[in-house]
């Protein structure tokens, strides 16, 4: 029978060419894309331009159709995207053939911060009137994901100062070589390396600057100095790494909407702290998609770590409905906290500390939420009723105020749960405990949690919250950030998650595309 034949000769004239539009076929996602971007204002992006000198600019919806349909198709880099512009059909197509250079698309993707929210906003609102984005329930959520900054590439404040040192006198030892050789006319004198050495030790001494110039920054707002700085990205911070260990990373966190899985706000921090950025992107939702509303009630899921003091006294007057982990159910509560527990549930009590192997003595004590606080008497109650009254107060190192409750050593002295208490069996105090100014907020909070109602609703957390994030990650396969600076990596993260919201999109209204045509 013989090899099958090719269809067309390479050196085969054609009389009749084909169509570029013809390459796509009618239901092929890229056209949807197209037909989406259409829809799009794009008068913050032109006036950036001005096109009365040089030759004609590309009109910025090309550039962004080909970075986020890039995204969708895992072709990330500029030098990627500059390839499969010159090679792949569907890329050609929506470019309609221009050839765009890759520092073009570099330039583009990091120059303009407010425009790119207004693109993710845009397509977000698109998103609400097709009905998807109805903002009924919102999940909070961080996740870490690696700086352009090698794990080693960190030093100490102390190493950063003696670097610089050390660099100084490199500069000027080169300084005196180079001119002495100069003047006495040397003839195996080396100009070409003279002048990279001299590249290569300023591009060292300006690593070193950024970096002590963001130590300077971090002193300067009163905030922890980290123990190691990258040098790479100084804005970056060391932190556990997902898939372990540790390294420069960056945290961006999603807002999203539950019953579609679209994200509604969107930002990254440098440090480790996303709980701090909670109601923040709670009330950027609310400027972005509600009409700028901070009264209607917004009910939000997020996990323990959000829970802070801080977070669920604010929820009150940011008319937010708060759900987080309740955890394993408490039989601390009860109706009279005055009342001893009943004796088959003190073994029940949440403890803290490491629980014994076989063999071992328990030597675990109560945690703080086996006492209950009291607002109306300010008290705690402990397991067996009595009562810890306030004793004093202080400020720790953030400085917010502690409060310490200590209960009457008549009281424990012959408390048969005393060991449970106190890890010292010889102290001659009765027991303590120290809280912040919102703990009625949390304790109300953490009963409230305790319901079945808000456990059922919690549930949902986890598949609203870790999906964006599971996606941009697996799907479009990022795990480091190209850029560097913590304002071109908010940039990029804002293409990621358009991109994201993007594919939600196509994946919720399939026929799209001829939604969005005119």
């Amino acid at each position: 029978m013989g090899w099958a034949q090719p269809k067309e000769n390479r050196e085969q004239l054609v009389l009749f060419a084909e169509k570029l539009d013809d390459a796509v076929p009618i239901e092929h996602p890229v056209r949807t894309i197209d037909a989406m971007l259409g829809k799009i204002d794009w008068s913050n992006w032109e006036a950036s331009y001005d096109l009365t000198k040089g030759q004609p600019p590309i009109h910025p919806r090309v550039i962004a159709g080909v970075i986020l349909y890039g995204l969708l198709k895992r072709v990330r880099t500029s030098r990627a995207l500059e390839e499969a512009l010159q090679f792949r059909l569907d890329f050609r197509w929506l470019a309609e053939g221009r050839s765009i250079d890759h520092s073009t698309i570099a330039r583009f993707r990091t120059s303009n911060a407010g425009a790119i929210g207004d693109l993710f906003v845009q397509i977000g609102l698109i998103a609400q009137q097709m009905g998807h984005l109805t903002l009924r329930s919102l999940g909070y959520d961080g996740t870490r994901l690696r700086a352009s900054n090698r794990r080693s590439g960190t030093r100490t404040p102390d190493e950063l100062r003696q670097a610089k040192k050390q660099l100084t006198a490199e500069f000027e030892e080169h300084r005196q070589a180079v001119e002495q050789a100069q003047d006495s006319e040397d003839e195996i004198f080396d100009a070409a390396a003279a002048a990279d050495k001299e590249e290569q030790l300023s591009r060292q001494s300006q690593q070193i600057d950024s970096a002590l110039a963001e130590l300077e920054r971090i002193q300067s707002e009163g905030k922890k100095v980290p123990d190691r700085l990258p040098i790479t990205d100084p804005q970056s911070r060391i932190a556990k790494n997902k898939e372990g260990g540790f390294a420069p990373n960056y945290t961006p966190t999603a807002t999203v909407d539950a019953d579609s899985g679209l994200i509604a706000a969107a930002d990254v921090i440098s440090g480790i702290d996303e709980q701090s950025h909670m109601h923040g992107a709670i009330d950027q939702v609310r400027e972005s998609f509600m009409e700028g509303d901070r009264e209607g009630e917004v009910q939000v899921l997020a996990d323990g770590l959000m829970a802070t003091g801080e977070n669920i006294a604010a929820c009150k007057d940011k008319h937010v409905d708060f759900y987080t982990p309740a955890g394993p159910e408490n039989p601390a509560y009860r109706k009279d906290p005055s009342q001893p527990i009943a004796a088959e549930k003190i073994d029940r009590l949440p403890v803290r500390g490491k629980k014994p192997k076989k063999g071992e003595q328990d030597e675990r004590t109560f945690d703080k939420s086996a006492f209950l606080y009291d607002a109306e008497a300010d008290v705690y109650y402990c397991p067996m009723g009595k009562t810890l009254e306030r004793k004093s107060r202080r400020k720790d190192h953030t400085g917010a105020e502690r409060f310490l409750y200590r209960a009457d050593k008549r009281d424990c002295s012959g408390c048969s749960l005393r060991t449970k208490c106190f890890k010292n069996s010889r102290n001659q105090y009765g027991g303590r405990i120290e809280c912040g100014v919102h703990e009625q907020a949390k304790t109300s909070h953490t009963r409230r949690m305790q319901r079945d109602c808000s456990r059922t609703k919690y549930a949902l957390r986890a598949a609203v919250t870790e999906r964006p994030f599971a996606l941009i990650k697996h799907h479009f396969g990022v795990r480091e950030f190209l850029v560097r600076g913590l304002e071109k990596v908010r940039c990029e993260w804002q293409w990621l998650c358009i991109a994201h919201n993007v594919h939600r999109l196509l994946c919720l209204a399939p026929h799209l595309a001829r939604a969005c045509v005119p």
